[in-house]
């Protein structure tokens, strides 16, 4: 009876082990004879067949393969290789290494799909998962930072405001609010959309009749939607978009940083937190803000209110610097149509 009982508890211990070792929700289990075992860092996609995998330590892959999200029945069959090109090193500490994964073929622009494998590592250590990942853009449309609403007044929610200065595919372009520490990501889904065009990315969904606008740009209800911007709601609550924030723009997870916007209340003599004083520091060495990357270079966020939005001056040059940007007169928000003209931050 005893020795039934240790077994049991050792099998819970085992699986217990195995489940916390997830990466996201997907990860399915590890096993070996070592206590050190390999983990998955990162997945990326970074062609319309490739995914790349990066590693805390060098593996071997014994199976893997690609699934679908709306086909889960249907497999497509991948390759491997290893990627000897010092990658690694950028994601992992020590030797790590990177596979690329090779498909027949890939998923659609913006297509949910899931790579499953099994590899080992040199010590026999196994290590089995599925993750996520989407289907590859080739064509990135380029978005700049518009407008951004800072306050709440339910209907009124946070939004935050872009046009579309290069014609392409929204799909996996990544919104980084910094501020946000418990949902700091947002990845825009598959959309074709034209120079000139305005997207608004609303941060709450209150009302009935929302609609994410992936084809016409009338389907959403909602306050603050329009027929003339395309709309997205996301899901957030608790003052998702802060006053003191930096906001960047990047082409897919890990990409360019095609814009930025750094706002701050008055009186503020630095950024509140590391993380914000790194995404400031990222903004101004990639060359979309300047000219530095101090608080006090910010656009000053005091006196926002859920009717006076902070807005780019569509009438001046893009700087990339505070002056490009001012708070609306009151009433004046304009989301999904072009900003009016108004005198931009001293």
């Amino acid at each position: 009876m005893i020795r039934c009982v240790l077994a049991i508890m050792g099998s819970l211990i085992l699986f217990t082990a195995c489940f916390s070792c997830a990466v996201g929700s997907d990860t399915v289990s590890l096993w070996g004879t070592d206590a050190v075992s390999p983990s998955l860092v990162e997945l990326c996609p970074v062609s319309t067949l490739e995914v790349d995998a990066w590693f805390s330590a060098p593996v071997t892959v014994v199976s893997s393969r690609v699934q679908l999200d709306k086909a889960p029945d249907r497999v497509i069959e991948t390759v491997w290789a290893l990627r000897d090109d010092g990658s690694a090193e950028e994601k992992t500490e020590g030797e790590g290494c990177c596979l690329r994964f090779a498909m027949e073929e890939g998923p659609a622009v913006g297509e949910k799909a899931y790579l499953t494998a099994l590899v080992e590592d040199e010590k026999g250590n196994s290590y089995s998962f599925c993750v996520p990942f989407t289907g590859y853009n080739e064509r990135v449309a380029v978005l700049a930072i518009n407008e951004v609403r800072t306050e709440y007044d339910k209907p009124k929610v946070e939004y935050i405001e872009f046009i579309v200065t290069r014609a392409g595919n929204i799909a996996g372009i990544e919104i980084y609010n910094a501020g946000n520490a418990t949902v700091p990501y947002y990845e825009f889904p598959s959309a074709e959309v034209c120079e000139g065009d305005y997207i608004v990315w609303h941060l709450r969904s209150l009302e009935e009749g929302l609609v994410n606008e992936t084809i016409d740009t009338d389907e959403s209800s909602g306050t603050d939607a329009t027929i003339t911007g395309r709309d997205f709601w996301d899901t957030q609550t608790k003052a998702p978009l802060k006053k003191t924030n930096v906001i960047m723009v990047r082409e897919r997870k890990g990409g360019i940083v095609m814009d930025s916007l750094l706002v701050a209340e008055s009186g503020k003599s630095e950024w509140p937190n590391d993380v914000l004083a790194a995404a400031a520091e990222a903004a101004v060495s990639c060359g979309a803000w300047g000219p530095t990357s101090l608080v006090g270079d910010a656009v000053c966020s005091t006196g926002t209110t859920p009717t006076r939005t902070i807005g780019r001056n569509e009438f001046s040059s893009d700087t990339n610097t505070r002056g490009d940007w001012a708070i609306c007169p009151t009433g004046k928000r304009s989301p999904g149509v072009a900003n009016p003209p108004f005198p931009a931050s001293p």
